[in-house]
């Protein structure tokens, strides 16, 4: 889980952190597939082409025009966290221009997981947060790794830890190997 001073700054004064996670890795095929795929077409037309200079300037066009989505996309990969305290619900975004989101795990009415059967086999998914009435920073939050463990830990700081009473702080575990909620035996069905 990863963790650091740099993102230490988002959370509030006494307040716990209880998960943090980054994108899936998932989130860098789309720039993969299309920086492999320029590079393939580029390598074919430069081995079909007559005109050399021309070919080399397509190849390093598409290297240029698809590598630097990938750079980004690998950047703002490692500037994602999804972090949940808790009492909150904190998003931070990018690396140069920077976004924000926060919600209160009291302001939580429903929260849906959506994992499609590619993300089911390697472990990624789509959580969506929705509040009473109101459009928030985190509606939906793509390419989550395990998001069935994100949802159970809000589940857990809502409705067992007791999240929705005022001024309520779980005490800190001493001595706990894991820093979540302690795990809940799942329903027999």
């Amino acid at each position: 889980m990863p963790t650091g001073d740099r993102f230490d700054r988002y959370l509030l004064e006494g307040e716990r952190r209880v998960l943090e996670f980054t994108y899936h890795w998932m989130y860098l095929t789309k720039p993969v597939a299309l920086l492999a795929g320029s590079m393939v077409v580029g390598a074919a037309l430069l081995t079909v082409s007559d005109q050399a200079t021309f070919a080399w300037v397509v190849l390093v066009g598409a290297l240029l025009w698809f590598g630097l989505p990938l750079l980004s996309a690998i950047e703002n990969r490692a500037a994602v966290r999804l972090i949940i305290t808790d009492s909150r619900v904190v998003f931070v975004e990018g690396w140069l221009a920077r976004r924000y989101g926060m919600m209160p795990l009291t302001k939580i009415t429903d929260l849906t997981i959506h994992e499609p059967v590619l993300g089911r086999i390697l472990g990624y998914g789509t959580i969506i947060a929705e509040s009473a009435g109101q459009d928030q920073a985190l509606t939906q939050i793509r390419y989550l790794p395990d998001p069935l463990t994100a949802w159970h830990t809000i589940s857990d700081l809502l409705y067992v830890q007791g999240a929705v009473r005022p001024g309520y702080r779980r005490p800190d575990a001493v001595d706990s190997p894991f820093p979540g909620p302690e795990p809940t035996t799942p329903s027999p069905r």
